[in-house]
């Protein structure tokens, strides 16, 4: 299959629609409808970074304080993150999943490995590694 290379963002986009959709889908299945595809970002950050603080976890999802700000207010919300001040700065708060929170790794595990499987399908692991590389170079323009 050849694609005109002026499509790329195009492409990217139906990609991520379709993953999106992917991800929704399986988030009801197993009864988690509060969540969306979008917390995904945030909700790996934390399992990988224990009580990053609101800045900390911007940087880590690459995204705008307010949005991440108003995603981590809906886990909150939702009871998967909890929110401490920081003992050293009272005006910063730092970010930590709930017993809750912690649950839905293996949910998201599952999902996570789903999608990729239909995200790569028949790719040779060097190609992925490729396209990932140049997926990333692409981020990095911004």
């Amino acid at each position: 299959m050849t694609a005109d290379p002026q499509m790329i963002v195009s492409l990217i986009s139906r990609i991520r629609e379709k993953a999106n959709r992917y991800i929704s889908s399986e988030l009801s299945s197993r009864g988690l409808s509060g969540l969306k595809p979008v917390h995904g970002d945030l909700l790996l950050a934390l399992f990988r970074h224990d009580g990053p603080t609101m800045k900390e976890l911007t940087d880590l999802v690459d995204r705008k304080k307010s949005t991440v700000t108003t995603l981590v207010e809906k886990l909150v919300r939702l009871g998967y993150v909890t929110k401490i001040r920081d003992d050293d700065d009272q005006r910063v708060f730092r970010i930590f999943l709930s017993p809750e929170g912690r649950a839905l790794g293996p949910h998201l595990a599952e999902i996570s490995s789903g999608l990729i499987a239909k995200v790569y399908k028949d790719m040779p692991r060097e190609q992925r590694q490729i396209l990932v590389n140049l997926l990333a170079g692409i981020n990095g323009n911004w």
